[in-house]
């Protein structure tokens, strides 16, 4: 039997989800800081160079790259394989496109791209600078997944691209977040840190000014801010999309977006740009067109009286046109380490590892040529004595025979033995021997040279660096990204919010709704077991404000309400954070206040004389000034502090000297305005009337000349007079009004 093994349970759980943490990190999320590639990226570059499928090729079924893939080298999904090839041959996903695509490979709206069995594609130019050299043993190797094959465990690029083109990747514990850059600012950086290897982030921003990104754009950082960034490997690229505007006839003009900031999706910003138009938070825009082709334009409709600025700082703020990307230089170092760096140092890595690829090259090309002038050595040994050669061969009964008398006579070893006897007979003339002594003379001039290379580190940087001219004189190109400053026209809300009058309907349930018409509110429909709790007149700037049975005030924008044309609207609810039970028991509206009578500007905001009254079912109430009250957030603003088991019944605009009150039980009672408190924050307040068993089922603010009318649960209604209920104390239980009926509301 085979021995019992016994562990820690937490111990093994941490050493395997380590294993696999790192194995994410190293085989899957992140790029390697040589090449900029992750494997699945890697393995499709090296797959399709394997093809033959370069620049100068055919175009290749996408399924067949797949397929050749996932054979070979990537045992994984074909569905996120497809998506990385994809990728590369988005130009608005890489700013220096690795696969030529032909079909449909997605767009900048979102857009699928077409199954693999639909599009083709093959290597573009660029990516040659990626692959070159891969065969003259310039990386290492290392076993497939099933043993059968090679792959190159880093391609020997000759151009940055974890900087030209970036990366983004999340791993366990960690993610990466490259932006693209333009070449030929990257070429420069590399050549000036060849020069003088010691520099700062500040003298290697005088040539990598910022990120330069395929959907063009502007940068509205400081150079402060992006020197931080480089520094710490960390930090924020605020990206803006650029307008301008474009005049039509009669005087019109309309607003043309001609860019849209890096990896947002332009068909769900539009979308967004036209709900704001159909909530009208922004009256002075009417339309909104995607023209866009190869290019983008986004067309954006206006009244005349607009001011573009005004319209395109709100949509700054309140769309994706002003986004953020984040920078996070996590990548793996050459001994596969996951690390932060700097700018500094991912360009000197990269520098390091070409001086690598370059020496290895040439330690390729001149094992190459000693093993050439070893068989050329052999060829002039035999051609001194060319008929003793013949008379060996011609002697000998067999090739191994032959081999051995060659070998011997003329002190040759087995390899050059071979390449003599391969040798055709219609080249032994000397015209030929002229040949071969040129070739030798060649050879050892360049074997010369390049050891020479070797031997003088500042001539493999000459080297390098005239790789890198050659792919700037080929590939270098003027940045897409511009740079602008961060400012922005200074908007009020309140300047776009179109002067409009509306009704506002809610009812019982909780369904609120903005209409612009009430012809009769007896004809408005409601869900079942639903009907009309109150409706009001007011004006798209004015505000609105909800209060709740867990004495809780909800104050909103009137703009801000959802219009409705039918139905029966939308749930409060959705509009504000409402607890478990919590209803919604009135509404009333607060009007729009000029505040600035010089320029006749309004603003939101309330009188400060204006004074409410709330009250609770246990007989509690107090007054407060409505000044307190201002827009709130979705979980509102407390007003009035209850028991478990009190709510908040009523509250009321204080307009006259006596208060009416009534509880269900059929009680009544009359007090003097002046006898209830006053708070300025929310709290219980006072005893307004002792309830007892019952609860208090309404108030109204009278005038001891007024009637009031009681409706009771049996339908009917009973009209009083102020008068006949006469004045007492707060805190008192009040008079009978009725010993048999149940009061359910006072009018």
């Amino acid at each position: 039997m085979r021995a019992e093994k016994t562990s820690d349970l937490q111990e093994e759980l941490e050493k395997r989800f380590l294993t696999y943490a790192l194995s994410t990190i190293v085989s899957r999320s992140l790029p390697d800081v040589r090449d900029g590639l992750k494997p699945i990226h890697r393995r499709i570059l090296f797959a399709m160079e394997s093809m033959g499928m370069s620049a100068a090729s055919k175009h290749v079924k996408s399924a067949k790259i797949i397929g050749e893939v996932l054979g070979k080298y990537h045992p994984h999904g074909d569905s996120s394989t497809y998506e990385s090839m994809v990728r590369m041959a988005q130009d608005f996903s890489m700013r220096y496109p690795l696969v030529d695509g032909k079909g449909n490979f997605g767009s900048m709206d979102g857009d699928s791209p077409a199954a693999y069995r639909y599009t083709e594609g093959r290597l573009t130019p660029i990516t040659a600078f990626l692959l070159s050299d891969i065969k003259k043993d310039t990386v290492s190797f290392r076993p497939n997944y099933d043993n059968t094959l090679k792959e190159p465990v880093v391609l020997p690029s000759r151009m940055p691209n974890l900087l030209i083109n970036g990366s983004s990747g999340i791993a366990v514990g960690m993610a990466c977040s490259f932006p693209s850059h333009n070449l030929h600012e990257v070429i420069s950086a590399l050549i000036s840190l060849i020069d003088q290897p010691k520099q700062t982030i500040t003298s290697l921003m005088k040539h990598i000014k910022g990120p330069d990104f395929p959907t063009e754009g502007i940068i509205l950082n400081s150079k402060a801010e992006l020197r931080k960034a480089y520094e710490t490997g960390s930090g924020a690229v605020k990206i803006r999309g650029e307008w301008k505007i474009e005049d039509l006839p009669r005087g019109k003009k309309q607003i043309i977006i001609t860019s849209i900031p890096y990896a947002i999706n332009k068909a769900r910003m539009i979308e967004r740009i036209a709900e704001i138009i159909i909530s009208k938070k922004l009256a002075s825009l009417t339309d909104v067109r995607d023209e866009s082709d190869e290019k983008v334009r986004v067309v954006l409709e206006i009244k005349n009286t607009a001011d573009p600025n005004k319209v395109m700082s709100y949509l700054f703020k309140h769309t994706d046109l002003d986004s953020n990307f984040q920078i996070n230089f996590t990548c793996l170092k050459p001994n596969g380490e996951p690390a932060r760096l700097s700018l500094i140092e991912i360009c000197q890595e990269f520098l390091e590892f070409r001086k690598q690829v370059v020496t290895r090259r040439l330690q390729y090309e001149l094992s190459l040529l000693e093993k050439r002038l070893h068989i050329l050595a052999g060829f002039a040994a035999i051609f001194a004595d060319l008929d003793k050669a013949l008379k060996l061969i011609r002697s000998s009964k067999s090739k191994k025979e032959a081999h051995e008398k060659i070998r011997k006579y003329f002190a040759l070893d087995d390899e050059q033995t071979i390449a003599i006897l391969e040798f055709p007979l219609y080249r032994l003339v000397s015209l030929e021997m002229d040949k071969i002594i040129t070739e030798q003379k060649e050879k050892l001039k360049e074997k010369k040279g390049i050891v020479s290379l070797l031997k003088s580190p500042k001539k493999i940087w000459k080297e390098v660096r005239n790789e890198f001219e050659e792919i700037d004189k080929k590939y270098g190109d003027k940045r897409k990204t511009k740079f602008g400053a961060s400012e922005s026209i200074e908007f009020n809300a309140e300047d776009f919010i179109e002067h409009e009058d509306v009704h506002v309907v809610l009812s019982q349930n909780g369904w609120i709704r903005k209409l612009k018409t009430i012809s009769d509110p007896s004809s408005l429909k409601f869900k079942e077991n639903d009907k009309l709790l109150g409706t009001t007149s007011c004006n798209t700037k004015d505000l609105l404000g909800l209060f709740t049975s867990f004495g809780i005030a909800y104050v909103v924008k009137v703009y801000n309400l959802p219009s409705t044309r039918s139905g029966f609207g939308e749930p409060i609810q959705g509009l504000f954070n409402f607890a478990d039970g919590e209803k919604v028991i009135g509404m009333i509206r607060f009007p729009a206040i000029p505040k600035d009578n010089a320029t006749g500007q309004s603003s939101l905001g309330f009188e400060d004389e204006a004074e409410y009254m709330v009250a609770s079912a246990n007989g509690y109430g107090f007054r407060f000034p409505i000044s307190n009250l201002g827009e709130t957030t979705r979980s509102g603003r407390k007003i009035m502090s209850l028991k478990d088991d009190d709510k908040m019944i009523a509250f009321a605009p204080v307009t006259q000297d006596h208060l009416f009150l009534a509880t269900a039980e059929g009680k009544g009672l009359v007090i003097a305005t002046e006898h209830i408190t006053q708070l300025s924050g929310s709290g219980k307040g006072v005893i307004l009337m002792k309830t007892k068993d019952s609860q208090l089922v309404g108030i109204k603010f009278v005038s001891l000349k007024d009637k009031i009318t009681l409706s009771f649960d049996s339908g009917k209604d009973k009209e009083i007079t102020v008068k006949s209920v006469r004045v007492c104390n707060r805190g008192t239980q009040g008079v009978i009004l009725s010993k048999r009926k149940t009061i359910v509301k006072i009018t």
